[in-house]
């Protein structure tokens, strides 16, 4: 089951519990949800719920709740046939391919997953019987939601329902479901408790101190509400405006417009709650736990499937890999063939398989006097997420700078300058078969390299700020100049959505600041993050899930601050 579907459905059931139910909520973090222990878990949850609803006036809720687990447990078949169709097949393709041919495109497995287009007839009509159920949910908390004999707790609940049914119904193409649940939070903003509780919990007058517990948990449903539409739509529609402050659904508390996601004193009341992951505010990590645990010079950052970030650090020589909570998990050195060969870490990239690629500097004979005694090698070696060294294997030429490898689809991208001091990107097979050389001629002074969603490659300069696009056989499909405003460095794709990130600072302030382009050039966000000054940056990308993670060295002033991983 492809990462992006198993994204939106954890996303959509984070619905059902939070943090105050007997860690149900970091259950549904980990693992497989596809997995019959999330099934019974997910059950277990709806009948906990429905067994404390009762009377005439809920029967529309306690129907939609039932048409609704019935969708779950429907939906877990597709989820099972796929699971023994996909075990069967990598059965046949490891008999019958080598290694280096194992992988399925990300591109490929992300496009058809998002519409479901690799299950078989049988799964089809499993899956339509599925949608249908969610569809009867959505209908019945619809209506439930609009019962104002119903008490509040009971309305919000249906409008939880009522969103995670409206984005299941659609699991097949979630974008379809994004403009229902933008009038879903419009619709729970406009009831008036709701927007009295914003009111009274901001403005901290005395009618603040009455009813606090039960004001709070109203504040935080509505924003755990808002945060899992937000999330589907961060995965599925990155580029999507909806995104931005100004046109996120507000709260009006007497008056004034309150964002439930980014709102400063919202968030105080989500951390009395327990539900701080309802924001949206940045947040970073990289300098807890022990000392040979954090980071110190980040020189390129990457994350694989299971949602862990994986940042190379030049300063130790160490890979550190954190999980997708900016918890550190496990660290790996790069291994030399002897004790007379030093290692610099040029850059990391990682493929669909989890395994995480590592550019190095060998320089053998250090202690050499004269330059030209000692021997510099460019090597790239392949290491399981477990730390365990697959293969190795040397590239061509030499590069002194940040961001000088990617992995696209199949190939290994590879950043280098040429024995005639041409500036090119070096085409590999995953075994470390070189295959040709991209932008001769083109390229002068880069400033990083990455291969989005349909296999191109994209080449940003530094100074003027231009972008080339190559496909992967070396022919330039265009060039392009961004904004130069801010001093721009590194680059990402969106692995699904096909956009541009590219992350720098702010000429003027130093402020982080975070553009987000079309492929072909076009504006569609601008983000600045104006509490973190930037010295230098080690590498920006982009999660499956839409966060964006740029690895910087901030300031506090004049002064070097910390060391971090900033996730927006």
């Amino acid at each position: 089951m492809s990462s992006i579907v198993t994204a939106v459905f954890k996303a959509t059931i984070g619905l059902l519990v939070n943090k105050g139910r007997d860690k149900a909520a970091e259950k549904l973090k980990e693992g497989d949800v596809t997995n019959q222990k999330f099934r019974s878990l997910i059950v277990r949850e709806i009948d906990d719920i429905k067994s404390k609803l009762d009377g005439l006036a809920r029967k529309d809720l306690l129907a939609s709740i039932s048409f609704f687990k019935e969708g779950i447990e429907i939906l877990y078949e597709v989820f099972q046939k796929e699971r023994s169709r996909n075990d069967n097949g990598k059965a046949t393709t490891r008999a019958a391919e080598t290694a280096n041919t194992e992988s399925i495109s990300l591109t490929n497995e992300m496009r058809n997953m998002l519409q479901l287009t690799s299950l078989d007839d049988s799964a089809v009509r499993v899956l339509a019987n599925a949608k249908d159920r969610f569809k009867d949910a959505r209908r019945g908390a619809t209506k439930a939601f609009s019962n104002e004999a119903l008490k509040l707790s009971d309305r919000i609940l249906a409008m939880q329902y009522r969103v995670m049914a409206t984005i299941l119904e659609a699991v097949d193409n979630p974008e379809d479901a994004l403009g229902a649940c933008r009038v879903c939070a419009e619709e729970l903003h406009s009831l008036s408790v709701v927007k009295e509780c914003f009111a009274v919990e901001l403005k901290r007058g005395f009618r603040g101190w009455f009813s606090q517990d039960e004001r709070r948990r109203i504040i935080s449903t509505v924003c755990h509400v808002n945060r899992v539409i937000y999330d589907v739509t961060l995965m599925v529609g990155f580029g999507r405006k909806e995104l931005s402050t100004k046109n996120w659904p507000c709260v009006d508390a007497e008056g004034k417009e309150v964002d439930p996601l980014r709102d400063a004193r919202v968030a105080k009341v989500l951390q009395k709650q327990g539900m701080e992951h309802c924001c949206v505010t940045p947040w970073s990590f990289g300098q807890e736990g022990e000392e040979k645990h954090k980071l110190k010079r980040p020189v390129g950052i990457t994350t694989n499937t299971d949602g862990q970030f994986i940042i190379a650090d030049e300063d130790d020589k160490m890979v550190k890999v954190f999980d997708s909570n900016g918890d550190f998990l496990l660290s790996f050195k790069p291994q030399t063939d002897d004790a007379d060969t030093e290692l610099q870490i040029f850059d990391v990239a990682s493929d669909l398989n989890s395994n995480t690629y590592v550019l190095v500097w060998r320089l053998s004979n250090p202690g050499a006097i004269f330059d030209f005694d000692r021997r510099y090698k460019r090597e790239v070696q392949v290491w399981k997420k477990t730390g365990e060294l697959l293969h190795k294997f040397f590239v061509k030429g030499r590069y002194f700078g940040s961001g000088a490898l990617s992995v696209s689809k199949d190939k290994v991208l590879v950043l280098t300058y040429t024995d005639q001091d041409e500036l090119v990107v070096d085409v590999y097979e995953r075994d470390g078969g070189y295959v040709h050389s991209i932008g001769a001629g083109i390229l002068k002074s880069v400033a990083d390299i990455a291969a989005d969603n349909e296999g191109r490659v994209i080449v940003l300069h530094r100074g003027a700020s231009w972008v080339h696009v190559f496909t992967e056989d070396g022919k330039q499909l265009s060039n392009f100049n961004i904004d130069t405003e801010g001093y721009y460095s590194r680059m990402a794709c969106h692995p699904v959505g096909g956009h541009l990130v590219v992350a720098g600072k702010e000429r003027s302030t130093n402020s982080l600041r975070v553009v987000i382009y079309t492929n072909d050039g076009k504006l569609v966000r601008n983000i600045e993050i104006d509490k973190e000054k930037i010295l230098w940056l080690g590498g920006i990308i982009v999660t499956v899930e839409g966060r964006i993670a740029v690895a910087a060295l901030t300031m506090f002033g004049e002064l070097l601050g910390d060391v971090k991983v900033i996730v927006l």
